[in-house]
C-alpha cells in the first residue's frame, strides 16, 4: 500500500454535531426540523445533495438550494470548534515522519477547510480534495480517484478511512481497500467496508495499518 486518503469530518475531527446543528438551523428558518438520526446517515454527501434531501416533494428552485447551502456554511463557520479525535495527530504525524503519501477527501469546502483547520495539521498532506473540487461527491467514485490520482498511486495501492456509509461506497466504488470507523454511527452501518475499528485511536490494530508501519520501521 503506496497511499492513505482519510475523510475528515467524523473520521479525523469531531465535527458531526456542529454541522448537524449548521443544517438544523439553516432549515429551521424554513420551518423543516431535523433530528441527528436524520443527518448522520447522510454525512459525507455533499451539501446540495443534503439539501435536497431535506427539502424533499417541496417545489424549491436551485437558487433557494443554493442559498439554503450558503446559510448552513455561515451557520458551521460561526459556531465551529475543531477538535481531534484522540490518537489522530500522533498517528498522522508519524505517518507523515516515514513520508507515507496521504489526502484528505472530504465533502466540506476548501475555504472551510483551511479556515477552520490548522495549518500546521494540513501541511502534513499530500493532497486536499473537497467537496468543491469534484463534479459528483460521495457517494460516486470520484472523489476518492482524484484523491489517488494527487497522491500518485493507483487505487488499488490505496487505503481510504472512513465513518460515514456513503464515503464507504465511495471507496469502493474507486476500487480502494477502505478501513470503516465506528465513530459516528454503529459497525452494523459500516459493514460494506473491508475493515471495521470502533475508534481512530484502534487503527494501528488494522492489518493494513500496522503492516504499514511495522514495514517501514523494518526498513528505516
Amino acid at each position: 500500500m503506496k497511499g492513505i486518503l482519510f475523510d475528515f469530518d467524523g473520521t479525523l475531527a469531531d465535527t458531526m454535531e456542529g454541522h448537524y446543528l449548521a443544517w438544523r438551523t439553516a432549515l429551521g428558518e424554513y420551518g423543516i426540523s431535523i433530528d441527528a438520526c436524520d443527518y448522520y446517515p447522510l454525512e459525507g454527501a455533499g451539501m446540495h445533495y443534503i439539501a435536497r434531501t431535506f427539502i424533499r416533494g417541496r417545489p424549491w428552485k436551485e437558487s433557494e438550494i443554493d442559498e439554503l447551502v450558503q446559510k448552513k456554511r455561515k451557520n458551521h463557520v460561526e459556531g465551529q470548534m475543531i477538535a481531534f479525535y484522540p490518537g489522530v495527530e500522533s498517528l498522522v504525524s508519524e505517518l507523515k515522519a516515514m513520508n507515507i503519501p496521504m489526502g484528505i477527501v472530504t465533502a466540506g469546502h476548501l475555504d472551510q477547510l483551511c479556515l477552520s483547520v490548522p495549518q500546521s495539521f494540513l501541511s502534513h498532506f499530500n493532497a486536499l480534495i473537497t467537496g468543491d473540487m469534484v463534479t459528483r461527491g460521495k457517494l460516486d467514485p470520484e472523489p476518492f480517484l482524484k484523491g489517488a490520482q494527487s497522491l500518485g498511486p493507483i487505487p488499488q495501492e490505496c487505503i481510504t478511512v472512513e465513518n460515514a456509509p456513503l464515503g464507504i461506497q465511495s471507496a469502493r466504488r474507486a476500487n480502494i481497500y477502505c478501513i470503516g470507523v465506528s465513530s459516528t454511527v454503529g459497525p452494523n452501518k459500516l459493514a460494506d467496508a473491508d475493515e471495521i475499528v470502533i475508534r481512530f485511536a484502534d487503527l494501528r490494530s488494522s492489518i493494513v495499518i500496522k503492516g504499514i508501519l511495522e514495514s517501514r520501521r523494518s526498513h528505516a
